[in-house]
This record gives C-alpha cells, sequence and structure tokens, in this order.
C-alpha cells in the first residue's frame, strides 16, 4: 500500500435482532404474556370450522381439543410451530369433510365429493407429518454396504440390523443380537500371479 492510498474505514454493522424483540424492547408494541397467549389460541382456532349454531360450551370445547392437538405436537421454534398449527386445520377440515360424507339426505355426487375432499386432507396431513419427522431427524435412512473386507480373526454379522433413533429418551432399545453358532470365515488366500518369461 503506498502513502496515497487510505486505509479504508471499517464499516459499522448492527448485531441483527428479531423484529418482534426489537419492537416490544422499545416498548413499539407494548403486550402482555396473556394477550399473546391467547392470540396464538385464537390463531389455530380460527382454522377450525364452527358454524353459527353452536353453542359456547361446544365451541370452547373445538377450541381446546384444537390446542390439544397442537401441544401434542410438541412444536419447538417457528418453523414446527407453523406446521403443527397447519396440521391442526388440515386434521379438522378432514374430520369435517367425512363428517359430510356421513350424513343421511345426501346424493352420490356431494357424498363423493366430501370423499375425495377427505382423501386430498388427509394425504397432506401425511405429507406435513413425514416433513414434520424429517425436520426433527426421525426420517429412514437406509444404508447400503457393498464391500465388507473380514480379515483373519474377524466377525462379521450377515443379514439385516435395524436401529431405532431415539427423541428425549424415549423408543424402544436396539434389538439384541440372536446367539448363533460361530462359523469360522474361510481364509482368503491372495491371488498368484504366473510369471512369465520374455523370449528372445
Amino acid at each position: 500500500m503506498t502513502k496515497d492510498e487510505k486505509m479504508p474505514e471499517p464499516q459499522f454493522r448492527p448485531k441483527k435482532r428479531s423484529a418482534a424483540k426489537l419492537l416490544s424492547s422499545e416498548a413499539a408494541l407494548p403486550t402482555d404474556d396473556r394477550t399473546y397467549e391467547v392470540r396464538k389460541i385464537n390463531e389455530i382456532g380460527e382454522l377450525i370450522w364452527m358454524p353459527e349454531s353452536l353453542s359456547k360450551s361446544e365451541r370452547n370445547a373445538r377450541l381446546l381439543r384444537a390446542v390439544e392437538l397442537y401441544e401434542g405436537l410438541e412444536p419447538e421454534g417457528a418453523a414446527e410451530g407453523m406446521l403443527a398449527a397447519q396440521m391442526v386445520g388440515t386434521h379438522t377440515a378432514a374430520l369435517e369433510c367425512l363428517r359430510r360424507a356421513a350424513s343421511l339426505g345426501q346424493n352420490d355426487r356431494t357424498r363423493d365429493s366430501n370423499l375425495k375432499n377427505a382423501q386430498k386432507l388427509m394425504t397432506l396431513y401425511a405429507q406435513q407429518m413425514a416433513a414434520l419427522n424429517k425436520h426433527r431427524g426421525r426420517g429412514q435412512q437406509k444404508v447400503t454396504v457393498e464391500h465388507v473386507h473380514v480379515h483373519s480373526g474377524g466377525q462379521a454379522i450377515v443379514g439385516t440390523y435395524e436401529r431405532q433413533d431415539e427423541r428425549k429418551g424415549q423408543g424402544a432399545a436396539p434389538p439384541a443380537l440372536e446367539n448363533t453358532p460361530e462359523v469360522p470365515l474361510a481364509p482368503q488366500e491372495a491371488p498368484v500371479r504366473s510369471k512369465t518369461r520374455k523370449r528372445s
């Protein structure tokens, strides 16, 4: 660097903070914990179809059931929370379609339409569950071993061995290996190379 060139000045980069924390800390959006939790419950409740004919007690029961389903999924973090709320909505919509398909006094076309909608919603729910499990690292993993080298005195397991991952201390213990008599493996001999002479 020559005398005429100046050293670049360091740029100030503020630490990134989430918008919710920033706004609440500066009292731009004042709220309390109870109001915040009620908003979360209402967000789940807005996904449920509640006809006006329902009594207040039945409405409350449906809302409590939806919250119970949400909490049963034990979401951790924003992504799981959003997905869990969507899963509750998908589940309740599928049940409503099935209920309508089973109600009396409808033609075949309406019943088939409700059953098709229920099938689509149940397929969507299965995809959401797979996405949740994948996010949590519970997806099925398959490892294929193509080459195994067992040296003299070594042992190998031949067959299928499955291991179930545990999450938060839950899950079954890995299956015990069966006690089978040991069958010695035949030692592998090194290939013998034939020596050829060049003829002159």
